[in-house]
């Protein structure tokens, strides 16, 4: 089996596993809010046991996975770029199970510029690089600019969202909902997929045009 077909395995294998979680936490999401975790406990919800902890290793392996097989079936024979596809699961695995000690404001400081400074890089590049699509392409990376805008908007909710209560002076200042987090996070991740699938389908149709 060639590189590209143990890519496109490995993809629709992480794809499955992240729809498994999805479905999952839907159907369970009733069962959790009406019970509490001693009523759970060896159930087949119980979030201690088997199910739960397969259902969250799935949704992990499934962010990895999938990278890793879209990385291998679009690298050169030789190239060990895939590699970096165990980046996400490496860092998803350590990221759900840290905990710091204590409030870490410094670490909420230095998150925010680094978030800030991407997203002008992000704008900067792309006033340098739009001129070289055309048609329906251009409408795709114009698309994906208003993703980054609405993903940038998300991070900055949910930094006020975490970091502003733990702040005695601030104390009285109004922070985003739950919900104006998830909507800005949906939108910002909807219009990078749309603007993808335009710039895609330019390509397609411009490579398949005959020259």
């Amino acid at each position: 089996m060639n590189r590209q077909k143990i890519g496109q395995v490995l993809y629709w294998l992480g794809i499955v596993g992240l729809l498994i979680n999805y479905f999952v936490q839907w159907i369970r999401r009733p069962i959790v809010v009406a019970t509490t975790a001693a009523e759970l406990s060896g159930t087949f919800w119980d979030p201690n046991g088997a199910v739960f902890n397969i259902v969250g290793f799935g949704l992990m392996l499934g962010l990895g996975v999938s990278i890793i097989g879209v990385l291998l079936y679009s690298g050169k024979k030789g190239s060990r770029f895939w590699l970096w596809g165990l980046v996400p699961l490496i860092t998803m695995f350590f990221l759900t199970s840290w905990s710091p000690p204590q409030y870490l404001p410094p670490l909420f400081g230095i998150g925010g510029g680094i978030i800030t400074i991407a997203y002008l890089g992000s704008l900067y590049a792309w006033i340098k690089t739009h001129t070289a699509y055309e048609g329906s392409a251009k409408t795709g990376k114009k698309i994906q600019l208003l993703g980054y805008s609405f993903l940038y908007m998300a991070a900055m909710f949910l930094c006020m969202y975490f970091g502003t209560p733990p702040l005695l002076g601030l104390a009285d200042i109004q922070i985003p909902s739950v919900e104006s987090i998830l909507v800005s996070l949906s939108v910002g991740i909807l219009l990078l997929f749309v603007g993808d699938y335009v710039i895609a389908r330019s390509s397609r149709k411009t490579t398949a045009s005959p020259k």
